[in-house]
């Protein structure tokens, strides 16, 4: 059957035994998404008196790669930042029906695995064992925004689901809370800052593990966790950004999204937020362009804050009771 690529449907489900493919309840919107199952090959060069070069091939590995793109929607966007965090706590709000989860950045080397499950006109596969590589999340003014995420996976396992959307709330980027503070507690009495755009990454540098007797990864370790962050402001003076730079300062940030048009049940609104404990600005600059207004783009490292025993906390309110 001929098909267009829209017709691809996508979900991540938590995988309850690691390795083990979990069956799928919902599914994701996406804007793009490639993947690629990986195959690794070694050639036998063993000479028979002849001068070609091979005689055979082997297959040794065998995986999935994934780059996956969609506007970032409150319910859709749960189990991807579980993966990425492998903590969460969830707690109705004062509110029945509304619920608040807070992912937290656990301290070893296995977080959560998915299955990511695909579903076409000609195949139903899941994709067990599924670690997330990266995720960015970026916006510009008069924008989605969007999340792009990075995952490696086991081989396909066949299966067969029913596709099922189900309600969700996406954030644009009027919607956006953007703050800067001394330390962690000042954040929330904090101002908002006016910013065009801003882009965060996170990564998990991950290492795939092979055992000598299977030509499948039998895991995906975490390495160490990194954050950039950058955005773009109008540039008026040195006092708010620049000498934060020069003085080698160290600051808190918030990123919050709020969808205030949107209310779930009686007063709670869908709420993404993102909690820096402590960064670094590595990077400033300013354009200059003669008839342009002068805007100046700072880049940031993310640290631990070892008075505030944090690093990244981020917040999510929805209409799921928990992950």
């Amino acid at each position: 059957m001929k098909y267009i690529w829209r017709l691809i449907n996508i979900w991540f489900w938590k995988e309850i035994t690691r390795w083990t493919a979990a069956a799928v309840s919902k599914w994701t919107p996406k804007t793009s998404m490639t993947f690629d199952e990986k195959t690794e090959k070694v050639m036998d060069e063993s000479s028979l008196w002849v001068i070609t070069t091979s005689n055979a091939a082997h297959q040794v590995k065998e995986w999935a790669e994934w780059t996956i793109e969609m506007n970032l929607w409150v319910e859709s966007i749960a189990l991807p930042l579980l993966s990425l965090m492998w903590s969460v706590s969830s707690t109705e709000t004062t509110w029945t029906w509304a619920y608040e989860h807070t992912f937290s950045l656990v301290n070893n080397n296995t977080h959560q695995s998915l299955t990511i499950w695909i579903k076409d006109p000609v195949i139903d596969r899941q994709f067990p064992l599924s670690m997330i590589e990266s995720m960015t999340i970026s916006a510009e003014v008069g924008s989605f925004v969007t999340v792009s995420m990075e995952y490696k996976s086991k081989k396909w396992v066949s299966w067969t689901q029913t596709v099922s959307y189900v309600t969700d709330y996406n954030l644009l980027a009027k919607s956006w809370i953007f703050k800067i503070a001394d330390n962690l507690s000042w954040l929330d009495a904090a101002w908002s800052k006016c910013i065009q755009s801003f882009e965060i990454t996170i990564s998990k540098n991950l290492e795939d593990i092979y055992c000598i007797w299977s030509i499948e990864p039998s895991d995906y370790i975490n390495k160490n966790v990194t954050i950039e962050w950058s955005f773009v402001a109008v540039y008026e003076n040195e006092t708010d950004y620049k000498n934060s730079v020069f003085n080698d300062d160290t600051k808190a940030l918030r990123l919050q999204l709020v969808d205030s048009n949107t209310t779930i049940w009686v007063s709670d609104n869908p709420t993404l937020t993102l909690d820096l404990a402590k960064t670094s600005f590595t990077e400033w600059e300013k354009t200059m362009w003669n008839d342009e207004i002068i805007t100046q783009t700072l880049t940031f490292n993310w640290m631990y804050s070892l008075a505030d025993s944090s690093s990244i906390n981020i917040n999510l309110i929805n209409e799921t009771a928990s992950y």
